[in-house]
């Protein structure tokens, strides 16, 4: 037992310590493509489109529509749902599935994360229809999504608890992060 998880220890390791600068795709980077930095495109900006707000859409907000909120609706509470846990469904958890990784497979499915600057901080894999797993940008694992009925998505740390933050499309191609108040955080996925 000991010697698989020191061999998968010095994999990551090695995955880590080799991280280069990541060169962005021009069409993901927003620095490069202003039409996908919500700062400035108003349409993707959920201080400008009400819609994509959760403080003035309450259908899309989970402290508001118990449907979506997953201390309310144990379906999408990974505690209750082994099915949306890494922990327990190891063909979700990228310790187990290397191909969920970032930095260990070049061919990964999902969204460059950026922060306020529209700096690049991280990325979002698409573990399944389901679960997007959140690295940073050293590709260390730091929590995961879980998708709702209205195509908004609850963060959840690796001990399977929600951190009441949460993730809404943002009427294009990502989402925009809001802490519990349902505030935009000013962070962002492409």
């Amino acid at each position: 037992m000991i010697k698989p998880l020191f061999t998968v220890g010095l994999l990551l390791f090695g995955l880590l310590s080799n991280a280069q600068t990541v060169e962005l795709p021009s069409d993901r980077d927003p620095q490069k493509n202003l039409a996908i930095s919500p700062y400035a495109n108003m349409r993707i900006n959920p201080g400008k489109n009400m819609r994509i707000n959760p403080k003035q859409n309450w259908n899309i907000n989970p402290a508001m529509n118990d449907g979506i909120n997953p201390e309310k609706n144990k379906l999408i509470n990974p505690k209750f749902n082994k099915d949306f846990s890494p922990l327990s469904n190891h063909s979700i958890n990228p310790m187990y599935t290397f191909s969920l990784h970032p930095l260990s497979n070049d061919t990964w499915k999902g969204y460059y994360t950026f922060d306020k600057d529209n700096k690049m901080s991280g990325y979002m894999v698409i573990a399944n229809q389901f679960v997007v797993l959140d690295f940073d940008e050293k590709g260390v694992w730091k929590g995961y999504l879980v998708k709702t009925s209205v195509n908004t998505y609850n963060y959840f740390n690796l001990q399977d608890e929600w951190t009441k933050t949460f993730f809404c499309e943002d009427s294009m191609v990502g989402f925009n992060q809001f802490d519990p108040s349902g505030e935009w955080t000013g962070n962002y996925a492409k």
